[in-house]
Parts: structure tokens; sequence; C-alpha cells
């Protein structure tokens, strides 16, 4: 491996599917029993990027040429660099070529880029028990956020759950959208969004890149799971008064797979103590066979502190899955 190797400017078919061999094989070993995305999927997330976000991809080849490494890095602030905010790295080394420097050398090399771009911080995730979790660990990483992944198999859904919808719930009344929020609920949407704690956005993995929400990032967001082949589903709870009180989204995948992932879930403070996420989370299972009849099941993460949700999951039969660690590397501002 080159000591200081250049990111892929412009990938190609052949650069996709070995970034794919990579992806593939790391996701088989670390997450066992876990469907792995498609090519078609992994490529999309790669090639469909927003205005709020620079991608930097890094794709490292071994003596045989056979791909053995790969890193994205997500600068914030826009093709004209960044303002100093986090920037975010997936970094995938090949089970095979593990604990042979190279992830090191690549860490190395995808910090430098983000010091030189400005940013205050770098943040990763690893699966936990994994060799990420130590290899982040050891190099300076701080444990931000621990994470517990769950499952929710929708042919095993408790009976009760498909009556909780038509439960009244007096001054508050359902609604549902696909793709973009409609015009006449984005201020509200975007006022539901503010009042979710800070990690929710990366939790759900909304590539956006912003915690400051407005109109444009929400429709962006939007735009940019079409652009990707995929859908977003919402669910709101509606005060009497119009006001937006709450809402659930989950992604529903365009390229075959069988697994929705569920986004964020939230009621704004004013509403809370109603019940509406229960009764949110369960219309949208509901709607879920229509809206896309392949499906088997959902996944989600929720923050280890956030009890209240971890338990409504729990009720509705969700169960564990996997536990990660989100961590952050404080970078030396020149």
């Amino acid at each position: 491996m080159p000591a200081n190797p250049s990111p892929l400017t412009a990938p190609t078919a052949e650069d996709l599917r070995a970034w794919y061999r990579v992806q593939s094989a790391a996701l088989a070993h670390d997450r066992p029993g876990e469907p792995v995305p498609s090519q078609a999927a992994v490529r999309a997330g790669l090639t469909t990027t927003g205005s709020r976000r620079r991608v930097v991809l890094w794709l490292l080849r071994g003596s045989g040429d056979d791909p053995v490494a790969t890193a994205v890095l997500r600068l914030p602030g826009g093709p004209a660099g960044a303002d100093g905010g986090p920037a975010e790295i997936q970094l995938t080394v090949h089970p095979a070529h593990r604990r042979l420097g190279t992830g090191s050398r690549l860490l190395a090399t995808v910090t430098e880029a983000a010091t030189a771009a400005g940013c205050g911080s770098l943040a990763a995730e690893a699966v936990s028990g994994t060799q990420g979790e130590g290899f982040l660990a050891t190099r300076d990483f701080v444990p931000v956020l621990r994470l517990t992944w769950q499952r929710l198999a929708l042919d095993d859904l408790p009976g009760r759950i498909g009556k909780l919808p038509d439960v009244p719930h007096p001054g508050y009344r359902l609604t549902a959208w696909e793709g973009a929020v409609p015009d006449t609920l984005t201020d509200g949407f975007v006022a539901a969004l503010r009042a979710l704690p800070a990690p929710s956005a990366a939790v759900a993995g909304l590539d956006a890149g912003e915690s400051r929400w407005d109109p444009a990032t929400v429709h962006e967001t939007a735009e940019l799971a079409a652009r990707r082949g995929d859908r977003l589903l919402s669910v709101a709870a509606l005060h009497d008064d119009g006001e937006v009180a709450g809402y659930t989204t989950v992604l529903l995948p365009g390229d075959g797979a069988r697994r929705a992932r569920q986004y964020d879930t939230a009621v704004v403070p004013a509403h809370r103590g109603h019940g509406l996420g229960l009764w949110m989370k369960a219309e949208m299972l509901r709607r879920l066979p229509a809206a896309q009849p392949d499906l088997a099941e959902i996944h989600t993460g929720v923050p280890d502190d956030n009890r209240h949700l971890l338990a409504m999951n729990t009720a509705l039969g969700f169960r564990p899955l996997r536990r990660t660690v989100r961590y952050r590397l404080r970078l030396r501002r020149r």
C-alpha cells in the first residue's frame, strides 16, 4: 500500500465491483447471519450525494491488484470546503487483510484529509465486539454514543398491534405521505426535527449532513432517497390546531431487498405523554404491507440512553440484533 494513497476521484464500474467485494466480505464477517446489501444499493450510496456533503473515496488494492480496503470521508460544508464541523469516516478492511497495518495507514491518510478540510472532529462507528471497535479505541477515538440495533419480523407481529391505530387519541389525528413532506406540513415537520436529540440524524442515516434542519434540507433528504431508488414513508400525528405533534419515517429499499430501515420516531415535547409514538409506529406497521408487499423485516438503531424508545420498540415486537459504538476523534485545527 502506498504511504499516502490517492482518493478515488472517478470510480469506474470495475472500481465499484472491487469496492463491493471488500464491503460484502467485511459485513459477512462482522455481522454473521444478517443479509448483505446488494451491489446496486452500495453503488447508489457512493455515487448519489447531496449538496450539503462532500464525499471523498479511497479504494486500496494489494500487490496482486486484489481490493483490500475502502474508506469514505463525508465532509460538511459542500464543495467550497468544511466549516469546522464534524466529518464522518467509514473505513473497511477486508477480513483477510486485517492486522497488517493497512487500516492504520489508511486512517492516517483520511484523518489528514479531514484536518486539511478544516474539520474539528472525525466520527466513526464500529460493531461492538469486533476488531473495528478495538481499532478505533486504541487510536484516540473516544466513545460518544452506544446503540442497540433491533429487528422486527413483519410476519411475527403481536396481534394487538394491528388494533392500536384505531384507538382514539382525542385532539389528534394521523396522516401519512410518501417522499417529501407536503408543503402544508413542512414548517411543522422541521420544528419536530429540531426537537430531536443531537445524535438522531446520524442514527437515522440521513445524508443531508446537517443538524440545523430547514425546509431545503428536509426536501433534499427525500430527493436523495428517490435518486437512490428508495422511498421514504412517513406517518405523522397532527394536533387539532394543525401542528405536527410527532412523526415516524421508514426507508423502503428500491433494490429488491426485503429489509426496510426505520428512521426517526419523535414526538414534540409539548405533545408527549399521550401515547403518540406507539400510535404512529403501529399505523406505520399497518401500512407497510400495502406500500411494499415483499418486505420481511425492519431494522433500526436506538441510542442506549433512549429507554423510552427501546421499550416502545420491544412492545411492538422488535428484538436485539447487534450493538454498535459511535466514536469521535478531535482533530487539531490548522
